[in-house]
C-alpha cells in the first residue's frame, strides 16, 4: 500500500493543489504526532499468530444492496485442522456483522459472535489434515466500519457529495491490516494463505472487478442484476481479498497473455489509457529484473473515488481516482503510484510477511522496486529525488523515534506503516544492492521469490535465500540494518597535506548507541573534486571501511582537491549537519558533484554569502545553469538570477524556455516576469498560457507571469483556462489563483464564473476568496457572490458568508439576514450572524 515520492507535478491531493512538490505515493505511510508507539507501555510483544487450521480455499457468495447500503454473504472456508481433536473453529468477523447461521459440511451447528471473533462449535472432534465445509451466512449492515492501517478500512461506500453531485455510486473494499473481517468472516491473517472464489451480485448497471481470473457474467433482467464470478488459483492472504464495485469504466489491453483492465469511475476512462501507460513496461522491467515473470492471471488497477493511495490487492490494485492524469502532466504522474503497487504483486503478494513486524518485506521492497523503476523509465535525477526524499521522511520521524525494521515491539499492527517501514526500508535495500553488486542482489531475491512463492516469510527467510544464492554472508549487514534500530551520524573534517602528499580525511560516527543504535562496519566513499583535471578525472571516488567511533583516512593525492564530499553518490542512510562550506568548496560543488542534492545546496550556500548574487557570482550560476541537467537546481538559479532583474539576462531566460523539462520553462517564465514586459516576452508567455497541449507546469507559469506582468490585458488567456476542460479543473484552479494575486477587479465575472458549481470544489473555493477582495463598490461582485449562497454545499456557504463580509458591502445584509433565518446548520447560522455584526458595525 501506499503514500509515495517526490517528483514535480500539479495534481490534487487531499483536497489541496500541489504544484511542483512531490509525486503520489502509496497511502498508509503516514507522519504520525505523539509519543513512541515502539516503546513500553504503549508497545507490547507481538508474535505471528497461533494458526488451529489451514484454509485451502474460500468462496465469497455476496449479494449487494445499494440502495440500504446494506450487503448479503455467505462465505464458505474449505479449511483441514492443524492437530487431531479441533472442536472449536474461530474466524474473524466483524462486530457489525450479523451471523445468521453456520454450518460445518452442510450440517447447521452452534455458533458465538463475541466481538470481532466467530466461534464455531463442531458436533465432534476434527481430524488433523482432513478438510472440512464451514459456511457462514450473515449480513452487512449498512454504514461504514472504519480502521486499518489508512483508518477506513473494510468496506467503503462511493456516494455523490455536495462538493461533487455527479460522482458515479459504487464500493470499494480494503482489508490491510485486519478490516475484511469487517464485510467478510475469514481467517484475518498473514501467516495462511488460500485461493479464492467471489461470486457478486450488484445492480445490473454496475460493473465488479475482483481477484485473479475473470469468471462468466449472468443477469437477471426482471430483478435487473449481474453477477461477476472471479477465481484465484493461486494461494494468498485474506488481507489482499478485494472487491470493487459501480459505474465503471474499463478499459483492456494486455501484456503478453496477460490481460490488463485499467478501470475508473464512470466517465473518467478517457484518462485511463495514459494514466496507465507505463504498466506493460514495469511488468517487463520486474520481471526482467527477478527473472520471476508475473505470476497472477491478469492484473487490473482500480481507480476509485475516496481512496487514499494504492493498495496491492492480489491481481488487482486498488487507487484513489486522484492519481488520474493526462499526458500534459508532464511525466508520467502515476508512475511513482502504480510502479510500487505492482511491485507488491512480488513483494507482498506472491511472498507475504507472516507477522506485521515484519512489513517492511512488503513496503521496503516495493519502494525500492519503485525507485529503480524511477531510474529506468525517468534517468537518475528523479531517482535521485526518490532517494532524497525516502532519507529525509525516515530522518524526521527518526527524530521521534528508532526502532528495527524488523520488530516484535510495537502497540498495534497500524503503526508500523511509518518511514522506517517504507523509506528505511527502500535505502537499506539500495545499500544492499550497491554493497553485493545488483546482479549478486537479485540472483539472490530471484532465489527468495523460488522457494517461497505463495508462502509467508519473515526477515531471516530473506537473509538466508541471499546468503545461499550468492554465497556472502548477509548476516552482519542484516543484523546492523534490519534487527538493530538507528543510522550513522557522521561528521568529517578533512585538509590536504603537501609534505605527505595525502588528503586527511577524518569521520566521526555520533549517534547515540546507549539505546542499541550500533556503531556502523560500512564502506564510505569520499568523493575529491579537481576542476581543473579532464572531465572523466575531476571526480575522484575512493572507498574505505568505516568501523570506528573516529577515524581517519590518508589518500595520496598530489594537488589538494578543491572539495571533499563524503558519500558524494548519497548511497549511505545517514544523518549529517549541513555542511557549511567554503565558496570555493561550494563552486566545485555546485558545478561538479554527482548528486543534484549538494549541486542545489551549494547553489543555496553561495546565494547565502554576503553581498548576495555578486557580479562574479552571477557569471557563475550563468555558467551553471547552461550546463546543469536536474531541473530541481536549474530552477532555483532561474529563479536566484531572475531577482536580479537584469534586462541583459532576457536572452538567457527566454533560451531556457526551449527546454524540454516542463518545470524549467515554468522558473523561465518566472524569471522573465521579473523584467520589464516586452512585446515579444508578452507574445511568448501568451501563446504559452492560452496552449490546449503544452504540460501544465509550463502553462501554470505563463499564467503567472501573465498576471504580473500585463493581467488586465490577457483577460482572454485566463478566461480561455478557467472554461478549459483539464482533469480535477488543474488549469482554471491556477488561472484563478493567479488572478487573486493580481488584484485585477475587471476579472470580476471571470471568477464568479469560476466560482460557480460548474467547477472543481477547491476552484469554487479559491474564485469565492478572490472575489471578496476585488473592487467593493463593484455592487454585481457582491450580489453574484450572494446568489451563491443558494448552493448546496455548506463549505461553499461559508466561503461565500466570509467573502461578502471581507468585501463590507451593507447591501447583503438583508439577503445574509434571510439566510441565517432559514438555514438550520448552527455554524453557518452563527457566521451569518457575525457577518451581519461585522457589516453594521462597518468593519
Amino acid at each position: 500500500m501506499l503514500p509515495h515520492r517526490t517528483r514535480s507535478f500539479i495534481c490534487l491531493l487531499s483536497g489541496l493543489f500541489l504544484v511542483g512538490l512531490s509525486r503520489i505515493t502509496a497511502y498508509a505511510q503516514f507522519q504520525r504526532v505523539g509519543g513512541n508507539p515502539f516503546e513500553p507501555p504503549a508497545a507490547t510483544l507481538h508474535y505471528a499468530r497461533n494458526r488451529d487450521y489451514h484454509v485451502e480455499h474460500l468462496q465469497l457468495v455476496f449479494i449487494v444492496h445499494p440502495d440500504t447500503h446494506s450487503a448479503e454473504g455467505t462465505v464458505t472456508h474449505t479449511l483441514a485442522p492443524l492437530r487431531d481433536g479441533l472442536s472449536t473453529i474461530v474466524l474473524d468477523a466483524g462486530a457489525n456483522l450479523q451471523i445468521k447461521d453456520c454450518t460445518l459440511d452442510g450440517a447447521p451447528v452452534t455458533f458465538e459472535h463475541n466481538g470481532d471473533k466467530l466461534i464455531l462449535h463442531a458436533p465432534s472432534p476434527l481430524q488433523r489434515g482432513k478438510y472440512v465445509k464451514v459456511s457462514v451466512h450473515y449480513i452487512m449492515p449498512s454504514g461504514t466500519v472504519g480502521g486499518g492501517a489508512n483508518g477506513v478500512g473494510g468496506f467503503k461506500w462511493i456516494d455523490p457529495t455536495p462538493s461533487d453531485p455527479h460522482r458515479a455510486p459504487g464500493f470499494w473494499t480494503q482489508g490491510e491490516t485486519d478490516t475484511n473481517r469487517n464485510w467478510v468472516p475469514c481467517y484475518d491473517y498473514p501467516n495462511d494463505k488460500c485461493t479464492s472464489e467471489t461470486i457478486v451480485t450488484v445492480p445490473d448497471t454496475w460493473t465488479v472487478i475482483g481477484n485473479g481470473q475473470e469468471g462468466p457474467v449472468t443477469e437477471d433482467k426482471a430483478h435487473h442484476t449481474k453477477t461477476f464470478r472471479w477465481i484465484m488459483n493461486q494461494p494468498h492472504s485474506t488481507y489482499l481479498l478485494s472487491l470493487v464495485g459501480g459505474e465503471l469504466d474499463v478499459y483492456r489491453t494486455h501484456w503478453g497473455k496477460t490481460p490488463l483492465l485499467y478501470v475508473t469511475p464512470k466517465g473518467q476512462g478517457a484518462l485511463a489509457p495514459y494514466s496507465f501507460s507505463d504498466t506493460p513496461d514495469m511488468l517487463s522491467f520486474y520481471s526482467q529484473l527477478l527473472d520471476f515473470k508475473y505470476p497472477w492471471p491478469k492484473y487490473a488497477e482500480d481507480a476509485v473515488y475516496d481512496f487514499p493511495g494504492g493498495m496491492e490487492n492480489v491481481s488487482a490494485t486498488t487507487l484513489g481516482n486522484i492519481a488520474l492524469t493526462d499526458p500534459r502532466a508532464g511525466l508520467v504522474r502515476t508512475d511513482s503510484l502504480t510502479a510500487h503497487e505492482l511491485a507488491h504483486q512480488w513483494f507482498g503478494d506472491t511472498v507475504t510477511c507472516k507477522d506485521w513486524g515484519n512489513i517492511w518485506l512488503n513496503e521496503g521492497f516495493a519502494t525500492f522496486m519503485q525507485m529503480l523503476y524511477t531510474r529506468h523509465r525517468f534517468g537518475e535525477e528523479e531517482w535521485q529525488a526518490d532517494k532524497e526524499g525516502a532519507l529525509q521522511s525516515y530522518l524526521r520521524e527518526a527524530n521521534r523515534y528508532l526502532r528495527p525494521l524488523s520488530t516484535k515491539l510495537y502497540s498495534n499492527p497500524d503503526v508500523l506503516f511509518d518511514s522506517t517501514t517504507y523509506s528505511k526500508g527502500a535505502l537499506v535495500l539500495e545499500m544492499l544492492r550497491d554493497q553485493l553488486g545488483q546482479d549478486n542482489l537479485f540472483r539472490g531475491l530471484h532465489h527468495y521469490l523460488e522457494v517461497y512463492k505463495f508462502r509467508p516469510v519473515d526477515s531471516h527467510d530473506l537473509m538466508e535465500a541471499i546468503t545461499d544464492e550468492t554465497g556472502i554472508n548477509v548476516e552482519p549487514f542484516f543484523d546492523q540494518w534490519v534487527y538493530k534500530p538507528g543510522h550513522p551520524v557522521l561528521q568529517m573534517s578533512w585538509h590536504y597535506d603537501p609534505q605527505s602528499a595525502t588528503v586527511q580525511i577524518t569521520v566521526k560516527q555520533l549517534q547515540d548507541t546507549s539505546r542499541g543504535v550500533p556503531i556502523f562496519h560500512m564502506p564510505i566513499t569520499f568523493g575529491l573534486i579537481y576542476p581543473d583535471r579532464s572531465s572523466s578525472d575531476r571526480l575522484q571516488r575512493v572507498t574505505e571501511n568505516c568501523d570506528q567511533a573516529e577515524q581517519e583516512f590518508s589518500i595520496p593525492e598530489t594537488a589538494a582537491p578543491a572539495a571533499v564530499l563524503l558519500d558524494p553518490d548519497h548511497e549511505l542512510i545517514k544523518q549529517m549537519e549541513t555542511p557549511k562550506w567554503s565558496e570555493a568548496e561550494a563552486k566545485a560543488i555546485l558545478l561538479y558533484a554527482p548528486d543534484y542534492v549538494d549541486r542545489l545546496e551549494a547553489a543555496r550556500q553561495i546565494v547565502a554569502q554576503p553581498g548576495g548574487l555578486t557580479a562574479e557570482r552571477e557569471q557563475l550560476f550563468i555558467q551553471a545553469l547552461k550546463s546543469e541537467p536536474a531541473w530541481r537546481v536549474a530552477s532555483f538559479l532561474l529563479r536566484q538570477l531572475g531577482n536580479l532583474k537584469d534586462p541583459a539576462l532576457r536572452s538567457l531566460f527566454l533560451q531556457q524556455t526551449e527546454s524540454k523539462q516542463p518545470e524549467r520553462v515554468a522558473a523561465a517564465f518566472e524569471a522573465l516576469s521579473q523584467l520589464p514586459a516586452d512585446a515579444a516576452t508578452l507574445n511568448l508567455l501568451h501563446r504559452e498560457a492560452i496552449s490546449d497541449t503544452a504540460p501544465y507546469v509550463a502553462v501554470g507559469g505563463a499564467l503567472n507571469a501573465l498576471a504580473k506582468l500585463a493581467p488586465a490585458q490577457n483577460l482572454d488567456v485566463f478566461r480561455h483556462q478557467i472554461e478549459a476542460k483539464t482533469p480535477r479543473d488543474q488549469l482554471a484552479y491556477i488561472a484563478v489563483n493567479a488572478l487573486a494575486e493580481a488584484h485585477v477587479d475587471a476579472a470580476g465575472p471571470l471568477l464568479l464564473e469560476a466560482a460557480g458549481p460548474s467547477h472543481f470544489y477547491f476552484t469554487r473555493l479559491a474564485a469565492i476568496r478572490a472575489l471578496g477582495h476585488l473592487d467593493r463598490s463593484d455592487s454585481s461582485v457582491s450580489k453574484g457572490l450572494a446568489n451563491l449562497l443558494s448552493d448546496s454545499n455548506p463549505q461553499i456557504q461559508q466561503s461565500v458568508i466570509e467573502a461578502l463580509q471581507e468585501r463590507g458591502d451593507k447591501s447583503v445584509t438583508p439577503v445574509l439576514q434571510a439566510f441565517e433565518t432559514q438555514t438550520s446548520d448552527p455554524k453557518l447560522k452563527q457566521a451569518a450572524e457575525d457577518a451581519i455584526a461585522n457589516l453594521k458595525r462597518g468593519d
